[in-house]
Parts: structure tokens; sequence; C-alpha cells
């Protein structure tokens, strides 16, 4: 990475006073720029907990495949589908792989209790029974891991927290084949779903997809068109690769893949699994186990820049851990958050809080509100200065493209006119991801436009999987235009101003930006360069099909016009 990386403007605007603190905050009209994703599980799977967590905000749903049947989450994925409808919400759907994750086998029914000091024996056996004297780990060989005396292992149950007693430190005093003898240096009852085990600076050689997710992905995730497989503990560029293999052969070739860093080889190689992912996801639990303490925000703070710059996606997780057992966080859980919105974060992903935790809804509501606050502390033209510096230009230059030039003109023109709104039109959300990198002050409107396409065999219709995928890019608000390609010109943009107006994204007098190409009103469709038109929000009654109740705009993040059939 380049060493610029580090070297950035703090992007904190501080508060006017410490008096306006205490205000009321009074727009509510537009909600927070940063995405939410939960990990549904046990608490969150009826139908009626998923309309209020898509009302309360989230726009990412994680099925987490280390656990649970593809039937089991069928039958989650049906629920929320029926609230998606019930709420006329999008949501994006993510499916997170086992990979090469290790877990203890043959459990038995009760928990199992460790004392600290005693010896807990490691086997790569996998008959034996697990017990208080011997864990049978998923792992083939200890060959070639790097364990030896002094080595530290963490078990823990499926999502940990850390505060919970179910987890145990293990230090390793010595090695026999595929046996690890080891000390526990607390004591603990290991529970819950499943049990995660992992090995400090271990170089795990199984392949990034477990049997397992491989049938996830050509039965369930095929069959659901699923809009982002997670890829759980990445290495590097090559497990991407391989990822990306498996997709296109199980014809998924719009889905998109997000690389989780979560160990030391991940983190040293983050630069190409960057280039390589379309998103990526900062696993700090997993990572906070192989990191020193100390080290963790370094690693955190780099990351988030060096995706930033790229302009990928990133999302970070173990925010409020203490919210799954209790209302509210900690304040130094608030002001986690609250950092991660301010260092770039995109987004964030909710694991325990969600997944088994008692207040599931109260915790997203809770983790957007601090993420709104810090928005509103945030720098945005600092941020979009110091882009622009790195890059080492302020108008069109080689080192951006045409595209993406445009793309921060539409930022910088919005900030010029302190504009109410930046709408854009994509195909394919490339668009909606370059404007969101500039990270504008103004919410993105983004208008999918529907393209065909062929391959030679098959036509496939885009546009419905791109407008969810574009929930995972911060500040914009995807909504997806009617397929009636004879919509007469300009028609689909007066819409969209009547859309926003309708919502309170707008009102009249309000500037607004627009990204668009010149011939089509479509961005992305025609090669000839787009334009940034400038335009003020009149007091126009709203067009006749819109009174009609014409579904042009189709469910969207916000109070959506009614679906077209």
């Amino acid at each position: 990475m380049d060493s610029k990386l580090a070297h950035h403007t703090s992007f904190f605007h501080p508060p006017r006073s410490f008096l306006s603190i205490l205000e009321e905050d009074k727009d509510l009209s537009v909600p927070a720029s940063t995405k939410l994703g939960c990990t549904l599980g046990p608490q969150t799977r009826s139908v009626e907990v998923l309309e209020q967590l898509l009302t309360a905000g989230m726009t990412v749903a994680r099925f987490d495949f280390s656990w649970g049947s593809m039937d089991y989450h069928q039958e989650t994925l049906d629920n929320l589908r029926v609230a998606m409808r019930n709420t006329k919400r999008l949501c994006c759907t993510m499916l997170d792989t086992m990979g090469p994750e290790i877990i203890v086998l043959n459990r038995p029914e009760a928990p199992i209790s460790l004392n600290a000091g005693q010896t807990l024996t490691l086997t790569c056996n996998k008959s034996a029974s697990a017990s208080a004297n011997v864990l049978p780990i998923s792992y083939p060989s200890l060959a070639g891991t790097g364990l030896a005396p002094g080595s530290q292992v963490f078990v823990g149950q499926y999502l940990f927290t850390g505060s919970e007693t179910s987890s145990v430190y293990l230090t390793v005093q010595e090695v026999r084949g595929d046996e690890a003898v080891c000390t526990c240096n607390n004591s603990c009852v290991l529970e819950g779903l499943a049990l995660t085990v992992h090995i400090s600076n271990m170089r795990n050689e199984a392949p990034i997809l477990a049997d397992t997710d491989i049938a996830a992905i050509r039965q369930w995730g095929s069959v659901n068109k699923i809009d982002y497989v997670s890829v759980s503990f990445t290495r590097g560029a090559a497990d991407v690769a391989v990822v990306r293999q498996l997709l296109d052969s199980a014809g998924l070739n719009q889905t998109r893949i997000m690389a989780k860093i979560e160990n030391m080889e991940g983190l040293i190689n983050s630069a190409e699994i960057m280039e390589a992912a379309d998103a990526v996801l900062l696993s700090r639990g997993n990572l906070g186990i192989c990191l020193d303490a100390e080290k963790m925000f370094l690693a955190q703070k780099k990351l988030l820049r060096a995706c930033n710059l790229a302009g990928k996606p990133v999302m970070v997780t173990r925010v409020v851990d203490t919210m799954t057992d209790a209302p509210r966080p900690t304040r130094a859980e608030a002001t986690d958050v609250a950092n991660l919105v301010l260092d770039g974060a995109d987004g964030i992903l909710l694991g325990s809080e969600t997944f088994r935790g008692k207040y599931p809804v109260q915790t997203v509501q809770t983790v957007l509100a601090i993420c709104k606050q810090a928005e509103l502390c945030f720098d945005n033209q600092s941020y979009y200065r110091s882009l622009m510096e790195y890059f080492g230009c302020y108008t069109l230059h080689p080192n951006l493209g045409k595209r993406e030039a445009l793309a921060s003109s539409a930022v910088r023109a919005a900030a010029k006119i302190n504009a109410a709104l930046i709408i854009v039109f994509t195909v394919t959300g490339q668009t909606a991801r370059l404007v969101a990198k500039y990270k504008p002050a103004s919410p993105i409107l983004t208008v999918v436009c529907p393209d065909i396409k062929s391959d030679g065999l098959k036509w496939t219709l885009m546009g419905e999987v791109q407008a969810r995928q574009c929930l995972l890019y911060r500040g914009v608000l995807p909504i997806m235009a009617d397929p009636d390609f004879s919509l007469p010109g300009g028609a689909i943009l007066d819409y969209a101003i009547s859309y926003a107006k309708q919502v309170g994204m707008v009102k009249s007098g309000d500037k607004v930006v627009v990204s668009q190409c010149p011939r089509t009103g479509y961005s992305e469709v025609m090669e000839e360069a787009g334009v940034v038109k400038l335009i003020t929000v009149d007091d126009h009654v709203l067009p006749s099909m819109m009174r009609a109740n014409h579904p042009l705009f189709v469910i969207g993040s916000m109070d959506p016009m009614p679906k077209c059939d």
C-alpha cells in the first residue's frame, strides 16, 4: 500500500458548541447514510421481526452457512421477501461461507465445563468425542500449521463477543503429531450452536470453500440469485478467483464478492484482495485474536483508508457486543461506532446482536442513530480534497478515468451549490459506487435502469440485483425504474424528482445535481461522455402518470411507488 494511506487529515468537523449537542434533531426525512447489515438467526427470522428490522434501517441480510441447513435459511429468506413486500423496502442478500473455519466436532448435548489450569488436548482424530479432556477439530492435520509450544489458541461459541463465559484461551504446551496438549488460561462453559477454533498466526491450507459452501452456492445461492457472497478467511486474490469461477459456473455472474479480512495472511495481502473483490469486510472478531490489541486500530484505519481510495465498499463487524444481552451499548462501543463512520466505513455488520441477541431491533435503531450523528460531524469537503490530492488532480485526469472524473465533478458541484440531493442514473451500479466513493454530504438517489444482456445463448434482465447491491454504498438510496423503455425523453428525471419530493428528500427551491447520459438519460448505457446537470426543484404539480399512481419506481429503501406487475 502507498505510504500516503497513513497520512490523511482528520475528517471530524466538531459541533458548534456543547449546548448544540443537546438540541433535538429536526431533519429525520433522510435516513443514515451508513449501511447496516444484520446476521439473521433464531431471534430474527420471523416476518414480524424482519419487518421491524427493515423499517429500522437494515439494508443487508446475512445468511451465515457456518451453521444451519439450506432449508432453514430458505425459510428465513422466504420470510424476508414477505417482509420486503409488506414494507416496500429493498434488502441486499448475502451468503456467508464457512470457508476453512475450524470447528469442534462430536459435541455432547450438555455444555463442556473447563477449569483454569487444567490440561486440554486438541486432536485431528474426527472419531473422538468432545469432552472436558479432548476436543476433536475439523482440521485434517496439525503438520505445517506452525503450531508449537507457546502458541495461543481460542475456542468459543459461534459469533463470540468476548464478554461471555463460553470461551476459553489456551496455551499450547506440547505438539504430538496431530494432537496439541494445551493449558486452559481461564474457566468457562463451552456452549452455543457451534464452537469455533482459532489458532494464532496459523497458515490455514484448507480450500477457501468447504464442500458445504460449494453445495450452498450451487443450490441455495443459484436458486435465490443471491446478491453477494461473503468469503470467509480470504487469504489472497487467488481465493477470490476460485469463488468467482464457481459463481459463474453456477449462473451467478451478477453476484458480487465480499472478501472477509480476518487473519494475518488476509491482512498482509489486503491490497491484492481489495483489487480482486467487489467489497471488503473487516472481521474484527477473528482478526482481533491474531493481532495484538494495541495494533488493531492501526490495521483498521489503514484498511478503511485503502478501501476508500480504491472506491471499494467496506463494512466492519463487532461494534456493540454488549447489546447482545443489554438494551444499551457501552460508551466505548458508541464512540467506536462513531469513529468507524468518521474513518470512512461504508457500513456496519451486526453479528451476535441480531443473531441471538435479546434486542435486535433496538440495536439497529441505536447503531444507526449513532451513525447519523457521526455523519453530521463528518467533514465531507476535507474528505473530498484528500482523495483529489491523493490522485493529484482537481479536474479530468488520466488517473481518474472519464467516468470517475464525472462522478467526482458531480460531488464537487453538489458541495459548491449546497445541493439537497444528487440523482444518479445507472445500469450496473458502478456510477453510483463512484459517486459514493467521494462521500458527499448530499444523499444519492440512484435510479437503476433495467438493461437486457445476451451471452449469445440467453437473455438476462439486469436491474433488480444491481439495485440491491447498491445498498452497500454509503449514502446511496436505490430505486428501480420501470422496464417500459418507451417513456418520453426526460420523463424519468421528472419522476425521480417527484419521487424525491414525495418522500421528503427535496422541496421546492432546493438545488439538485444530476448525473446522466445526454442522449438516453441512462448513464453507463452509451460510451460517450455523460453530463452533470444542475437543476432547481420547482413547484410544478406531479406529472399525470405520477398522479395516476404510475408504477415508475419499484420498491426502494424509503417508502416507494407501488411495484409494477
